[in-house]
């Protein structure tokens, strides 16, 4: 058991779970005071279900209202109708009940004050909420709304929901076709963007496909349609993406630009992958406005901003962006070009794949059936004139001696390496075969990064913080530290949008001087601080400090 469920067993509290509808209308009808179902403590609720939510139970307990179980309850038609799909879906808002002047209506968040104020100003009748589990609402929402839609566009397309799959490649590659389908994906696409996600995931299961959005670095389930529409629509993506219909066995990818309504263009990055019951599909999306971001947007100090600065007017010497995938290295570095393109130098890309293009800048893309590699291309890029060269990865032994020598040769070079911190990059790249001497002589410096999820302001409360946790990271006890709760403005998350955080090593004489073979990291790491270099857990924690993240996050990012 969790300290969080030993929390919850210690404060000995119990809520009120209601299972059936006539529980549910006694509630609805005669208040709280009447005996309407069973009370439960959270040890009782744990013993019969042992996926159950302790989140959800401290939230009945804290707001006073029930718990519903949705597994047996029916929701009444004429409730459902109250309330459109993409607004149950968007509110997380399920409606069960509704008499006398009142409806009931299970909530994940009934503290979610504008969700709240929705309902309201949508309904003629009182809202009473009650608290459901995300699980249990996931699975309502598939069952009463995802189902109906699904079954209708089935009927629209003359299949039969009963029969598994469809057989016929070119059956499936016509419904791919039809307007149904299409509109099925282009709506998935655009509610995508519009809730800023970074990635559709579409994961097939046995009894459907599953889509979710990445958002803010969370995974948020958004609907399930029924297996027999599984083929045509991922078909339809990979139809859009160029990528090979009658193929089901092997990885594939593919890319592709979607245009929205209103005109904007989004990219599109698919991956392919057979799974158990189908085929895996991610889509990432590559929105300009979301992704590509200035030097300001980084979240860079003061001082570091102007040491970046300096970095880029450099005439050549190497800087890097290290940390795991997905930490932001690239957006750093594509924020970098965007300044430095101000300039009149000749700068050249070499990446795997191109993400964004970017005017007045020549990208190149890695293509490995060609023969044209990040060395092949670096060797062709020293022929080219270019003042500042940027590869998207350092890999390889060959491609870190390419770079090296074209940062001793009179050009600024730019990439990224994954390591967790910024000292392990000096040590990696002595791992990788280069000479001790040309590294001393070239590295500029190095930012090592993450990306930290920012807390919501508009629904941000105190946090619950482990004590574990404050020990660890060396905080007082009695600091306050604050936490989302979820809202409309962050589409219930409690995060809203994100920023880097990180650790900036400029390598100083005494740093260069610990660069021969054999160079330990905790030894460069140390210098490094007494240099100046603001670790990453202790950067986190600052911004912790100052509310903008929650401590929780700058745990989840530390380095130490």
């Amino acid at each position: 058991m969790t300290k969080l469920n030993e929390a919850v067993v210690n404060l000995e509290p119990s809520v009120l779970l209601i299972k059936t509808g006539e529980g549910l209308l006694q509630y609805l009808g005669q208040g709280k005071d009447v005996n309407l179902g069973r009370q439960i403590s959270w040890a009782e609720w744990l013993a019969e279900d042992p996926d159950a939510d302790p989140k959800a139970f401290q939230l009945a307990v804290s707001l006073n209202v029930p718990l519903v179980q949705m597994a047996d309850l029916s929701p009444e038609p004429k409730a459902l109708g109250l309330l459109p799909a993409q607004d149950v879906r968007r509110l997380r808002a399920l409606p069960l009940l509704v008499n006398q002047g009142r409806v009931v209506i299970a909530m994940e968040k009934p503290d979610n004050e504008d969700a709240l104020a929705t309902l309201n100003f949508l309904f003629n009748e009182r809202v009473m909420p009650v608290v459901v589990t995300s699980r249990d609402m996931r699975e309502a929402i598939a069952r009463l709304y995802d189902r109906q839609e699904d079954l209708l566009v089935s009927r629209q397309l003359g299949l039969d929901p009963n029969i598994q799959s469809v057989h016929s490649e070119s059956d499936i590659e016509k419904l791919s076709r039809e307007k149904p389908i299409v509109r099925i994906v282009g709506d998935l696409i655009a509610e995508a963007v519009s809730r800023r996600a970074s990635d559709i995931h579409l994961r097939p299961g046995q009894h459907g496909l599953e889509a979710l959005f990445r958002i803010d670095d969370e995974l948020v389930s958004v609907r399930q349609f029924i297996r027999i529409l599984q083929p045509a629509i991922v078909s339809r993506i990979k139809v859009i993406a160029a990528i090979n219909l009658a193929e089901h066995r092997k990885p594939q990818d593919g890319r592709t630009t979607f245009v929205l309504d209103d005109g904007r263009k989004v990219d599109l990055r698919v991956s392919v992958l057979p799974a158990v019951f189908g085929e895996s599909v991610v889509v990432r999306l590559l929105d300009t406005n979301e992704s590509l971001w200035s030097l300001d947007q980084l979240g860079l100090s003061n001082e570091d901003h102007v040491r970046v600065q300096d970095i880029m007017q450099r005439s050549h010497g190497m800087f890097l962006t290290t940390g795991p995938t997905g930490c932001g290295k690239s957006t750093t570095l594509y924020a970098m070009l965007l300044e430095m393109r101000k300039q009149r130098i000749n700068i050249l890309t070499i990446e795997d794949p191109v993400e964004f293009y970017i005017e007045d800048i020549q990208q190149m893309q890695v293509n490995r059936a060609a023969g044209f590699t990040f060395a092949s291309a670096m060797r062709n890029f020293l022929r080219h004139d270019p003042d500042v060269i940027m590869v998207g990865e350092i890999r390889d032994r060959e491609t870190a001696g390419i770079a090296i020598e074209s940062a001793l040769t009179g050009h600024l070079l730019l990439s990224t390496l994954h390591t967790n911190t910024a000292a392990t990059t000096v040590t990696r790249l002595l791992d990788l075969g280069v000479e001790a001497y040309l590294l001393r002589a070239s590295l500029l410096a190095v930012m090592s990064q993450r990306l930290i999820r920012l807390t919501c302001q508009h629904c941000r409360q105190p946090e619950m913080v482990d004590p574990h946790i404050r020990s660890i990271l060396g905080v007082e006890q009695d600091e306050v530290f604050y936490s989302g709760t979820g809202c409309s403005h962050c589409d219930g998350l409690g995060v809203h949008k994100r920023q880097a955080v990180y650790e900036l090593m400029l390598m100083t004489p005494r740093l260069q001087a610990l660069i021969v073979p054999g160079a330990q990291a905790d030894v460069i790491h140390r210098v490094a601080v007494e240099e100046g270099m603001i670790p990453i857990t202790q950067a986190a924690v600052a911004l912790a400090r100052n509310g903008l993240i929650s401590l929780t996050e700058a745990w989840r990012v530390r380095s130490d």
